[in-house]
C-alpha cells in the first residue's frame, strides 16, 4: 500500500496533476463514509493516523 499511494510518474499533460492513486482517493473516501466526516475532518484523521503510525505519506487535500 505504502508504495501505491503516489503515483511518481506524471502524465505530461497539461492541467490538474495525478499524484494521489486511486487507492488513496478510495481509502479517504471509505473513511469518510464509514466515519460520516466531513472532507476537512478526515483528511486531518488521517493525517492523525499517518502521524502516530510514523508513516511519511502526503495526505489528500480535503477538496481533491
Amino acid at each position: 500500500m505504502l508504495e501505491q499511494w503516489v503515483i511518481p510518474n506524471f502524465s505530461g499533460k497539461s492541467g490538474a496533476l495525478d499524484f494521489h492513486s486511486d487507492l488513496a482517493i478510495c481509502t479517504m473516501t471509505m473513511l469518510k463514509a464509514v466515519y460520516k466526516l466531513a472532507g476537512r475532518q478526515c483528511q486531518g484523521f488521517l493525517e492523525s493516523i499517518l502521524e502516530l503510525m510514523e508513516i511519511d505519506l502526503p495526505v489528500l487535500d480535503h477538496s481533491t
